[in-house]
């Protein structure tokens, strides 16, 4: 196998781990025996965990907020697209043995475990995120599609919260079809 697919494997092992079982729980032994390499492979592509974090991270984002800006940019009506960005969280959620997670929730969750610079990759997601968010918003109430009471911003950092802490609250009831409810709920909320 050549060092680029190796390379993938590693990022996808690793992020499949840490979407189950966070940052910390998750270690390069883990990834090596998932793909069936020596340790020692895996610190080749990747000397620290940091790096590899920040590998991930970056890979991560960049997936979600292209997904996010074609969300955006669709000629949809903002309940459509405000409903195809809660299924990125969904499928996340439904994928496997629907126990993943978000790997940006993940992550947060142990936010202070993290290096400065991780931090900071983590809190611009999170931004980049609610901005996203927020812009859907601002097209529903401007369209009339969306009535809620108080700002887009605001609401948006609700949104986004509840996606990613329903996610959690989602995994430790095992009741996916919980997490389909809040989402209507949110939908309805924001209508107003």
């Amino acid at each position: 196998m050549n060092k680029i697919d190796t390379r993938t494997q590693i990022l996808e092992v690793a992020q499949d781990l840490i979407q189950c079982v966070g940052v910390n729980a998750m270690s390069y032994r883990d990834i090596s025996e998932a793909i069936g390499i020596r340790k020692a492979g895996v610190h080749y592509h990747f000397p620290t965990k940091d790096e590899l974090l920040s590998t991930l991270l970056e890979r991560y984002s960049t997936y979600v907020l292209r997904m996010l800006d074609q969300i955006i940019a669709a000629p949809e009506a903002p309940e459509t697209k405000l409903r195809r960005y809660c299924a990125l969280f969904e499928t996340t959620l439904s994928s496997g043995d629907q126990d993943k997670a978000c790997l940006g929730g993940m992550m947060g969750a142990e936010i202070k475990s993290l290096n400065p610079a991780l931090t900071e990759q983590l809190v611009s997601f999170y931004r980049v995120n609610e901005s996203g968010i927020a812009a859907i918003l601002i097209e529903g109430q401007q369209t009339g599609a969306f009535r809620f009471v108080g700002d887009a911003s605001t609401m948006a950092c609700l949104t986004f919260s509840m996606l990613q802490g329903g996610m959690l609250l989602t995994r430790v009831k095992s009741d996916v079809n919980m997490y389909r409810a809040m989402i209507e709920q949110l939908i309805r909320l924001v209508k107003g």
